[in-house]
């Protein structure tokens, strides 16, 4: 279960950004975040861990968005791009082996959902 080591980086960093931004404790509605398909993370599992990670903290009470990026790529050989089925990794045109992955390989905060003075803001 790599979701609970990913959630405790995605938590820090989420807490870090809260910090910075001298926000109050239960500011937080959604923390959101991008998600490479070649990470084979299970979100349920992952919403699990951040919402367990983030009880007694200034984050309690919100949740993870997880947006799923798929796997895309571009051949070397005949220039075609698409997502690719993983963990096939062969040009979706010629079936060549010489493709370049563009996504797919993301993992990063994206936005943070907050409450100030009742309104919400990104």
């Amino acid at each position: 279960m790599h979701e609970f080591s990913i959630g405790q980086s995605v938590v820090q960093t989420v807490l870090a950004e809260l910090s910075g931004r001298g926000l109050p404790p239960g500011a937080l509605r959604a923390a959101r975040i991008a998600v490479g398909s070649m990470h084979q993370i299970v979100p349920d599992t992952l919403v699990f861990a951040y919402e367990a990670l983030v009880r007694d903290t200034p984050a309690a009470g919100s949740r993870l968005v997880i947006r799923p990026v798929p796997v895309t790529a571009r051949c070397k050989a005949c220039g075609w791009q698409g997502a690719l089925e993983v963990p096939l990794f062969l040009c979706g045109a010629c079936q060549s082996g010489e493709i370049e992955l563009i996504t797919g390989m993301e993992l990063h905060l994206e936005s943070l959902e907050v409450e100030e003075h009742g309104d919400a803001e990104h």
